[in-house]
């Protein structure tokens, strides 16, 4: 499937709904970019795990709306202490 995208002044591009929704891109993402001769390719990066982080308690932050195995993040975090 081919889609014309613009570009405006600042150089941004919006990607289309229609090409969002066929890829579950989420409201927040991270792309990986590489040029190829003349061509463009996106790759849509992979989410980084949850983050333990301190404010007061212990808590777990997702990434880019993603779900997050809260007891792999507290072993991830218990082994780097370690």
């Amino acid at each position: 499937m081919k889609t014309l995208i613009a570009m405006d002044a600042s150089g941004r591009l919006v990607l289309p709904k229609h090409i969002r929704r066929m890829l579950n891109v989420p409201k927040t993402a991270l792309f990986e970019a590489e040029v190829a001769g003349n061509r463009l390719e996106l790759t849509l990066a992979e989410p980084e795990p949850g983050k333990l982080s301190r404010r007061g308690k212990l808590l777990v932050v997702a990434k880019q709306g993603v779900a997050v195995d809260v007891v792999e993040a507290v072993r991830n975090t218990r082994q780097d202490r370690a």
